[in-house]
């Protein structure tokens, strides 16, 4: 299980523009794991005041 997570974060840390570290995405990801937010978004600008998106369907979807 843990290797399906490293995994699952390590193709979420190579999408994102921003520069994190393995460990604060973690962490930031874990705080927030069961927030109704689109992950993506909170993590390409964390300061911005975020709303919860009950339209936004794709909570965390991989299309390439």
């Amino acid at each position: 299980c843990v290797l399906i997570v490293n995994l699952l974060l390590a193709v979420i840390k190579k999408r994102l523009k921003r520069k994190w570290a393995f460990s604060n995405l973690v962490s930031f990801c874990k705080i927030h794991l069961f927030n109704y937010i689109n992950l993506m978004k909170f993590l390409e600008n964390p300061e911005k005041d975020w709303v919860i998106d009950k339209d936004d369907g794709e909570q965390l979807s991989f299309n390439w």
